[in-house]
């Protein structure tokens, strides 16, 4: 899979699946599936187009993404995306009218379109999808409208999926995604209490705009060079030790071996409890014990 920017220009012909993508779930899948087999049959690459930033930080809106733009390349490109098209929502790409866009459409060589039955586009989402079926029958591109993906009797959908995050419900995100909820991030120092008086546990930085699923301890696995391992993940303060700050905090079962500097992806599974102040670090310890026996019996 390789990346190219929206505003270069592009030799290769393209089926390409139109959409925000600020995640990828049921519905999507979809949408990127159908592009794959119609490119397939064109002798065409298949494409995603997506953006590269937090459309939100310009909105002025508090919109945390569910997968940021490098957790959506991992997932793209184990899906089989030959290219993705990439660019920044800037206050420019705004003012683009639809009209405008669809143009961009023809000078990138895309030979097919794929989108959601409710997709728009261009400034203030004047383009709807008979306004982009229409231009593509005037030249000569496919087009392809997938129909609403539903799930729990709604629609499919990036707020859909935040509602189960909020929720804590890991396990309908996990299914409405089609694949676990997970976050990665370089593992830091943090203040070592773990270490010395209950359980040594990684602590990692992770990206500013990814959002967070409710607070509490959940069960999961933890991906370390290219090792798969049973965790307990701790979303949120530590109040046992006065530590107010939201942090994700790791401990990666039968794991030995020095973690700081590392990458590592945390995959979470299900909610095990909510956040609790123990009267000390022995109570808290033999808390994460039973925590850490509910983790290794959930598959």
């Amino acid at each position: 899979m390789f990346l190219t920017d929206f505003n270069d220009n592009n030799q290769q012909k393209v089926v390409l699946a139109l959409g925000y993508f600020d995640c990828l779930h049921i519905g999507h899948k979809r949408l990127v599936l159908t592009a794959k087999l119609m490119a397939e049959k064109a002798g065409a690459l298949s494409g995603v187009f997506t953006f590269s930033n937090n459309p939100g930080n310009l909105l002025k809106k508090k919109n945390k993404l569910i997968n940021t733009f490098e957790e959506r390349l991992v997932i793209l490109e184990k899906l089989g995306v030959d290219a993705v098209f990439f660019t920044e929502f800037t206050r420019d790409f705004m003012s683009i009218s639809a009209e405008q866009f669809l143009q961009l459409l023809k000078e990138k060589n895309v030979v097919g379109v794929v989108c959601g039955f409710d997709y728009t586009f261009g400034k203030m989402s004047f383009g709807n999808v008979k306004m982009l079926k229409d231009f593509c029958e005037e030249n000569d591109i496919m087009f392809s409208m997938v129909d609403m993906v539903g799930f729990d009797g709604e629609k499919a959908s990036a707020t859909l999926v935040k509602e189960f995050l909020i929720d804590g419900d890991m396990v309908k995100v996990n299914q409405c995604l089609g694949h676990r909820y997970f976050m990665t991030g370089k593992v830091c120092h943090g203040h070592g209490v773990g270490s010395k008086q209950v359980y040594p546990t990684a602590n990692i930085k992770i990206a500013q705009d990814k959002l967070y699923p409710k607070l509490g301890v959940y069960a999961g696995e933890v991906n370390v060079d290219n090792s798969v391992y049973k965790c307990v993940i701790n979303v949120g303060n530590r109040p046992t030790f006065d530590d107010d700050v939201d942090n994700i905090e790791v401990y990666i079962i039968d794991y030995k071996g020095d973690l700081y500097g590392k990458d590592i992806t945390v995959y979470f599974s299900k909610y095990i409890r909510e956040i609790k102040k123990f009267s000390d670090a022995q109570q808290l310890k033999e808390q994460i014990s039973c925590d850490i026996e509910v983790a290794k019996c959930i598959k």
